[in-house]
């Protein structure tokens, strides 16, 4: 850590990947995912009429109300970030990149409240390759970050291949028998 920084200047953000709740309606999932498919395909292939309800349905998936039960996606995500502050004593946000709230960029906002000087931003996807981590959490962070030129916000990531392939053997390793 930056010795010129104390703890209370910095703030962390978890970057999650997001999944819908289990009890969401079928229905409206299905409808959802449909377009979601299409517009990654060609983003003007809908009318106003679909993209509107595709929309209204997207906004009631972030609001559902989550539990263990329903999305232990979400609450794992949350007792992590909860975790990461009580091993760093650095306070930590936690956001996703779909399918609930708060988003990324909600995470570094309610972050940006408390009048850090530094927010370093992680996730919980640790391999190189995917879109959500080489795409998309770099474009919320920028979209935050040309607001509020004054804090710097850091991507750290990638991981360390080898840090990343440590921690699994050692898992795999408390668990011989």
């Amino acid at each position: 850590m930056n010795s010129s920084l104390n703890k209370e200047e910095i703030k962390i953000v978890l970057a999650m990947h997001g999944s819908p709740p289990t009890d969401f309606p079928g229905d409206e999932m299905a409808f959802f995912y449909g377009v979601h498919l299409q517009v990654e395909h060609d983003p003007y292939c809908i009318d106003a009429v679909t993209k509107k309800r595709a929309d209204a349905i997207e906004h009631k998936m972030k609001n559902w109300p989550r539990t263990a039960e329903n999305d232990p996606y979400y609450t794992s995500g949350i007792e992590i970030g909860k975790n990461i502050e009580k091993v760093t004593g650095v306070k930590t946000f936690v956001g996703f990149n779909e399918f609930c709230n708060p988003t990324i960029q909600d995470a570094l906002l309610e972050a940006l409240k408390l009048n850090p000087k530094k927010i370093y931003v992680t996730t919980t996807m640790v391999t190189p390759g995917g879109g959500h981590q080489e795409i998309d959490i770099p474009e919320a962070i920028d979209e935050i970050a040309q607001k509020y030129p004054d804090v710097e916000i850091t991507y750290v990531w990638p991981y360390d291949i080898a840090d990343v392939a440590e921690f699994i053997g050692n898992h795999i390793m408390k668990n011989v028998t």
